[in-house]
């Protein structure tokens, strides 16, 4: 296992550059055992890895996770990101944890399945982007709905310390640009204000949140309600101009229950109104609403056959959640049973001098091998 992850980890796989390298290297070692993978570009030179061992039948078991990592500019690394190092039982390197520690797993148990002995199949499935908003698996949503064979669940392998996670928010990235009118600012009636009327934007936003905030109440997650974070903000060129254009991007991090369908329509609903008004003014003004990501929260019941069968392997009795997102929503909204469960701790994730303990990769080999006992059963 050391030697994989030590490969895997030297490719420097930032979010927006090329994995390419590093998925010939997952598709030659499987070559090694007569599994055949297939390369699907998204963007270009940045590849969604997908394969199957076993018979190619309905049912089985997906195990899934990203191959980019975020950046180690100005972190204060004690040792080269990109270079695996081993000290006091733990493993060093930009996604160790977060989430080529998994990705190894996988890869290592490999020689220990007895491929023709299975009943069910095993599909290995990884992906790209998935830090810049889930961008590799989205692409390949259609291809998930269609998949054939269809498996029956799914273990994404984000770290959770080897906890069974059923739950966890989802998340929403939105640009809005306002464009006024642009005039000397003496001339204020000359001109439309793109800055004050976003900043009307803001204000709804925050009503907004202060309402989900009395609405919605769910215990299993800190905070307990859907937020909304306005995250950044250009707009004006000099303080005697007014102001012609405005940009503002912000997110929301959903709960499961949350009736984001309808949120997004009263924003939209908002932004028309707004616009409606800077029209009235001039009609060269505009608002340009986007949504750059979207991908869902995760709810899979406590009555699931997937949690049954994860408990079981692990000898646990209870599952948990989570309040940050992964692809594991992505998976369970195109119907498979999902949960999240891997090595690590999210705690070492994106921070300098990154690690993993070893005992936790070997946890997780036994639980994949535990999964893997099933798909021998009929």
């Amino acid at each position: 296992m050391e030697s994989i992850l030590r490969k895997l980890v030297s490719f420097p796989t930032i979010s927006e550059t090329s994995n390419k390298e590093l998925i010939n290297y997952i598709n030659s070692y499987l070559k090694k055992f007569k599994i055949s993978g297939e390369l699907i570009e998204g963007e270009k030179n940045q590849f969604n890895f997908h394969c199957i061992i076993g018979p190619k039948i309905n049912g089985g078991i997906i195990f899934s996770g990203h191959t980019d990592v975020v950046p180690v500019d100005g972190q204060d690394w004690k040792s080269n990101p990109f270079k695996l190092s081993n000290k006091n039982n733990k493993y060093f390197g930009r996604g160790t944890c977060d989430m080529k520690g998994f990705i190894a797993v996988c890869l290592s148990i490999v020689p220990k399945i007895e491929i023709e002995r299975l009943k069910k199949p095993l599909h290995f499935i990884f992906s790209y982007d998935e830090e810049i908003g889930c961008v590799g698996i989205q692409k390949i949503k259609p291809l998930l709905k269609k998949l054939k064979p269809k498996p029956s669940f799914c273990v994404v392998g984000e770290p959770t310390e080897m906890q069974v996670i059923n739950q966890h928010k989802g998340k929403k990235n939105f640009s809005v640009t306002f464009y006024g009118l642009e005039s000397h600012s003496s001339l204020i009636e000359d001109g439309v204000n793109a800055i004050n009327y976003c900043t009307e934007f803001i204000n709804y936003l925050n009503k907004l949140q202060k309402e989900l905030i009395d609405k919605y109440n769910n215990k299993n997650f800190s905070p307990a309600y859907p937020t909304i974070n306005v995250g950044k903000i250009k707009g004006g060129l000099a303080v005697n101009i007014i102001p012609m254009k405005c940009k503002l991007d912000f997110e929301i991090r959903d709960t499961p229950e949350m009736e984001s369908k309808l949120i997004i329509f009263n924003i939209k609903k908002f932004i028309k109104y707004l616009e409606l008004r800077m029209k009235e003014k001039s009609k060269k003004c505009k608002i340009v609403f986007e949504i750059k990501n979207n991908f869902p929260p995760l709810y899979t019941k406590d009555d699931s056959d997937i949690i049954s069968l994860c408990l079981k392997a692990l000898k646990k009795n209870n599952t948990s959640t989570v309040s940050f997102g992964t692809e594991a929503g992505v998976f369970s909204d195109v119907g498979f049973e999902t949960i999240v469960c891997g090595p690590g701790s999210i705690k070492q994730a994106h921070k300098p001098n990154e690690f993993i303990y070893k005992s936790q990769l070997k946890q997780c080999e036994i639980f994949l091998l535990k999964l893997v006992d099933e798909l021998y059963k009929k």
